[in-house]
């Protein structure tokens, strides 16, 4: 640690001090003696021919000692016989009560001077601030959405119908309607996350994160500007415990980030989970490593008091998501590196269910299976509506028939994923292939008594709802290759993408999907291509540009371009 000048003066001050009074004290009155006296003048010269003290330093300090000694011993005589050579100084006795105060009060200023320059105050800052490091991002973002002109119109907003209904297919307004024509160009929108990491101990740790975002939606933490200059929303993004009881597995419950090998076909890059995991990486020898990931995640608890007016309340159904991965890595060498892993999503009670037959007609408000619908959806899963509605006798032909729809099939994926990492022209090169299947999908299931063909209400051809024209499949894939740095990481790092996504309606749950690629959801195909260039170690600029259309029914091409600015700490 290196002192300031008035710091070394304290010191050697102090030190100068510790020095005489070891020296003189500890021969006490009786025993002054000259070599005893010579030991300690020498002593003194040595510190200045060490240039620890200056010649004035040490003959103003020996004075002041010679005068304090002098006060305290009532001048008492300096003991005879010790003759002085040249270049030496006497020095009196120092008791041992002068040597306590010159202690004190150089102890004291040392002290006073480290408290008012910040460099060694006691308990200066918490200890639990130690603890806790800190971590954030913020991206700032223009996009544009592009339309094409041959797209259908009208397509209901099904998501949005969820959300605000239960809709009146009786109505004489529209239900909710997607934007499927119009383009929206400089949409400004930002997202902000700040997180604190916590060190729990040896084998404990957590983690909180706060983030932006319009609403609570889970795959997304963009929050649109304007608004009327309004202040934006904050969310509790992330909070989690982990218990890592070995170098090989841990444990994690709370709300975390992604713990699977996955893309964006299946999981936004920003979703994160609720619930448990377990993790374990066991090296099987200097090459390779093997991976697995188990977990239990709650996605929609029903309310224990649902329905809310009923004295006998419905049996839980609450929706799950178990999953299990498993996976290996294998390093060839230092730029080549293969990442594989097999994965299996079992979706619990998400599929939608019909009511038992609901007398609104008499005034009823809910039926028996409204909390089966999605508590958030996009696009393109199949749907159906949910409630058996009694028609009105008085009024057979024309009687209210509010309704909430549901997802006609249940989803048990079987997700495979490659990543290959190597150098190409001393240039990172990555490659990624991703597929998935939805195993529980039987298209006869849409059309069994638990649905039927009446109740269907999409991914129909435009304009026909025969059975032939009901269009659907379980099957997703993408490609995707990165050349140079996937991530910037310091000035002039960049990076080129190209890629191409293939999802059909019901490969998986389309609430849980990349939100920007088709504007969400499944049942779209088409290329992305992007590009970073890194400004700072801590700050880089992207573009992106998706091209993605329909794959079954009516025509729906959507164009979507973002230019950012991102930056972390």
């Amino acid at each position: 640690m290196t002192t300031t000048p008035s710091l070394g003066r304290s010191l050697r001050r102090g030190l100068l001090f510790a020095c005489i009074g070891l020296a003189l004290g500890a021969s006490g009155v009786h025993a002054q003696s000259a070599p005893s006296e010579n030991a300690t003048i020498n002593l003194v010269n040595l510190l200045v021919k060490r240039g620890v003290l200056t010649q004035a330093d040490a003959d103003g300090l020996i004075a002041q000692a010679n005068a304090d000694a002098a006060k305290a011993a009532g001048n008492a005589p300096v003991v005879a016989g010790a003759v002085a050579v040249p270049g030496q100084v006497r020095v009196q006795y120092v008791p041992e009560v002068v040597r306590n105060q010159i202690r004190d009060e150089v102890k004291k200023e040392v002290i006073a001077q480290a408290r008012s320059e910040h460099w060694a105050q006691p308990d200066a800052l918490p200890e639990w601030l130690d603890r806790i490091a800190w971590n954030g991002d913020m991206r700032f973002r223009d996009e544009f959405h592009y339309y094409d002109k041959s797209n259908a119109f009208p397509v209901v907003d099904f998501a949005q119908l969820n959300r605000t209904g239960p809709y009146d297919l009786n109505s004489q307004n529209p239900p909710p309607l997607l934007n499927t024509r119009e383009n929206r160009t400089n949409s400004l929108r930002v997202r902000a996350r700040l997180g604190v990491t916590l060190n729990l101990g040896d084998t404990v740790s957590g983690g909180i994160r706060i983030g932006t975002g319009n609403d609570n939606n889970p795959v997304s933490t963009t929050q649109n500007l304007g608004g009327g200059f309004a202040k934006k929303d904050l969310w509790l993004d992330l909070a989690y415990l982990t218990w890592k009881p070995t170098d090989w597995a841990s444990v994690t419950g709370g709300r975390m980030t992604n713990p699977f090998m996955s893309t964006n076909l299946l999981f936004a890059d920003d979703l994160n989970f609720d619930g448990v995991a377990g993790r374990f990486n066991v090296p099987v020898s200097d090459q390779v490593s093997t991976f697995a990931t188990v977990g239990m995640f709650p996605i929609e608890y029903q309310a224990d008091d649902f329905p809310s007016n009923a004295q006998i309340k419905n049996a839980s159904r609450d929706k799950w998501l178990t999953a299990a991965q498993v996976g290996a890595t294998w390093r060839l060498d230092e730029e080549t590196s293969w990442k594989f892993a097999l994965a299996y999503y079992r979706f619990d009670k998400m599929r939608g269910e019909v009511s038992s037959p609901c007398a609104i007609y008499l005034g009823a408000n809910f039926c028996d299976t409204d909390s089966t619908r999605s508590a958030f959806m996009q696009k393109g899963n199949s749907l159906f509506l949910l409630r058996d509605i009694i028609p009105d006798p008085s009024s057979p032909g024309n009687y209210a028939q509010p309704q909430f729809v549901g997802l006609v099939y249940n989803y048990r994926l079987a997700n495979a994923i490659t990543q290959f990492d190597m150098k190409a022209f001393d240039t990172p090169l990555r490659l990624e292939a991703d597929y998935v299947r939805n195993l529980a999908y039987h298209r006869r299931d849409a059309f069994g008594p638990s649905v039927g063909l009446g109740r269907l209400v999409n991914n129909f051809d435009a304009g026909d709802f025969s059975e032939n024209a009901y269009k659907s499949g379980p099957v997703g894939w993408m490609v995707r290759a990165t050349l140079g740095t996937p991530t910037p990481k310091a000035s002039s790092d960049w990076n080129v993408v190209f890629g191409y996504k293939y999802l059909q309606p019901d490969a998986t749950v389309d609430g849980l999907n990349d939100p920007d690629f088709h504007l969400g959801g499944t049942n779209a195909k088409g290329f992305i291509l992007s590009g970073s260039y890194g400004l700072t170690k801590y700050a880089w600029l992207s573009a992106r540009y998706f091209n993605s259309r329909q794959v079954f029914g009516p025509p729906l091409s959507i164009d979507v371009f973002q230019l950012e600015m991102n930056a972390r700490f």
